[in-house]
């Protein structure tokens, strides 16, 4: 009996999957013979059917859309229009070619939540200051995962679930919607899962063990459409979790006391840094973790920003950063910046032009974690007349100029004698600074990025001894190399632990004396996924750098286009 119902559903399975096939192929072909509508879009220009220039359909014509203020919720709401699930990036100008005819679309602007192209903001059909070499495009489809804990029965369960069959528990999710009701009171949406209390009695979050049959759980209204989807997968232990999805999944397994789920969810945020050029995401990330007390999220958000600080501080997300998110950035010494000048410009910045309202008690507080010592001498002379912040904070700038003069003037013995000089003192600390000298790229997959070659044979590379200007004129030399084979290796007369590897190899001094003997040197290298982000930094140890097999990245980075960045970082010892 059970064997012919089975029979049956399949047959019927079957018959509704052919129909339903039947009627798309004959939908699609019907639609390839009639024009399309106005504001229709398309992707041209690649091979990839999820990627390429856009072009909107307006009066009989194809046309493109200008570059300009293009950005990911414009892509997101093309790869939408598109029924793709998502966008992974909005390409600049040109990425896929120059398009023809008329260019439809200018700054356009869109939330991301829009149904079309057309119902964005943008200066108006064919008012345009651009050309075919600003043609914006986008790249669609969304980084996806499967938390998988499943067991055997899963699927049996998840068809009980589905079934709802014999379910003897209740959970009831809401969220207001911020209008008023004809009553007064604030309208509210929710949705009911009705489950089994045997099945959820192994989460204490949920309550199924105590005599309640129901239970109810405030959710924003971003959220409240995936619990259906959390409580299945405690019957299935399987759930797709996306970036749109992972910060609910969290939240909702954290809530319930899932603590496996929670953890998986939490790792997933690592993978999905990276897609966000805007860095809206990553500060999204960070405040929830906050709000959280998820200190593993926190720090690999921070961690993030810290590395790309400079692509942060000039992105969408520089106005939300808020005081202590930027305090937590400028205390590391793993900020990644061109130099500690650039550091004190963008704090500025944000003071002058974004965070006006900051007090002057949260403005001291972040000026004092600018490194002045850090700041070149010639620099710190113009700060006077440069800094924004100056007049508000003249005894605190004094203080810290006159620091940074010390370091730059006073050899090392001086120094740390000094009533000023504490050894742990951060101020004489260097971060990861990559502008010349102390830093230079190579890149191995001959994309251009920089015009220095790839790095095949021993280049040499010439720093200062120390930041500080008592050392300006005395240098060091390095010798590079990276080693992509055993041979390699071998052929120096060295065996590498692991392929690829760097060596960063200290030369001859160009001088001696005993104050070498106080500076130490922590170099980096810095793996750069085609000068789009940094996504993994590994320290120099006895001269060698080995970068980790793609799954060990900290941050991914897909097709292993990487530019590798030595940096030089001396310090006092």
């Amino acid at each position: 009996m059970q064997k012919s119902v089975v029979s049956s559903l399949t047959i019927c399975f079957v018959s509704l999957l052919v129909s339903q096939i039947r009627t798309r192929y004959l939908c699609e072909s019907e639609s390839k013979i009639r024009s399309p509508e106005e504001g229709a879009i398309r992707l041209a220009g690649s091979k990839t059917r999820s990627q390429g220039r856009v072009e909107v359909y307006l009066h009989g014509k194809w046309g493109t859309v200008c570059h300009n203020a293009w950005d990911l919720p414009d892509a997101q709401v093309v790869c939408r229009q598109l029924h793709f699930k998502g966008a992974v990036s909005a390409a600049a100008g040109g990425t896929f070619g120059e398009g023809t005819g008329q260019i439809w679309l200018d700054q356009t602007k869109c939330v991301g939540t829009e149904n079309s192209l057309s119902n964005c903001s943008y200066n108006g059909w064919g008012l345009i200051d651009c050309s075919h070499k600003d043609d914006a495009g986008v790249i669609c489809g969304r980084v996806r995962t499967f938390v998988d804990h499943s067991l055997e029965l899963s699927e049996d369960l998840g068809q009980l679930f589905d079934s709802e069959e014999g379910c003897d528990f209740l959970i009831h999710g809401y969220t207001y919607t911020g209008e008023n009701r004809d009553d007064g009171l604030w309208e509210m949406v929710d949705t009911t899962v009705c489950a089994h209390r045997m099945i959820l009695s192994r989460f204490p979050g949920f309550k199924a063990s105590t005599d309640v049959d129901e239970i109810s759980i405030h959710l924003t209204q971003t959220c409240l459409p995936h619990l259906p989807s959390l409580i299945r997968y405690v019957y299935t232990r399987k759930l797709e979790v996306s970036r749109t999805t992972a910060e609910c999944i969290h939240q909702l397994a954290s809530h319930f006391g899932m603590r496996r789920l929670m953890e998986d969810a939490g790792r997933l945020f690592t993978k999905l840094l990276p897609e966000d050029r805007s860095f809206l995401t990553q500060v999204s990330f960070y405040e929830y973790s906050v709000e959280a007390g998820d200190r593993v999220l926190q720090e690999n958000c921070l961690q993030y920003m810290a590395w790309n600080f400079q692509k942060l501080s000039t992105s969408k997300a520089w106005s939300s950063v808020s005081a202590e998110l930027l305090q937590a950035l400028l205390s590391r010494s793993d900020l990644v910046v061109p130099g500690e000048t650039f550091v004190l410009a963008a704090l500025e910045d944000w003071v002058s032009q974004v965070n006006r309202t900051t007090s002057e008690e949260q403005q001291a507080a972040l000026l004092a974690r600018v490194r002045f010592p850090m700041i070149p001498a010639k620099e710190l002379i113009k700060l006077r007349y440069t800094s924004a912040l100056y007049s508000v904070h003249p005894t605190l700038y004094q203080e810290k100029v006159l620091k940074g003069f010390q370091a730059h003037s006073l050899p090392f013995g001086t120094l740390k004698n000094s009533s000023n000089f504490q050894a742990d003192d951060r101020d004489y600390q260097a971060r990861i600074y990559t502008a010349p000298p102390w830093s230079v790229a190579y890149d191995q997959s001959n994309t251009q990025y920089y015009k220095k070659p790839s790095l095949r044979t021993t280049e040499h590379h010439s720093t200062p001894v120390h930041t500080s200007a008592v050392f300006n004129d005395r240098k060091v030399d390095w010798q590079l190399n990276l080693f992509n084979e055993q041979s390699d290796c071998s052929s120096r007369g060295l065996l590498c632990d692991s392929l690829p590897a760097a060596r960063m190899r200290m030369s001859t001094h160009k001088y001696q004396d005993q104050g070498q003997g106080s500076i130490r040197y922590s170099n980096r290298l810095l793996l750069s996924c085609r000068g789009r982000f940094i996504f993994h930094i590994v320290d120099f140890k006895e001269d060698f750098a080995y970068v980790p097999a793609g799954a060990s990245v900290t941050y991914p980075c897909p097709n292993e286009g990487y530019i590798y960045h030595f940096v030089v970082r001396p310090e006092y010892i």
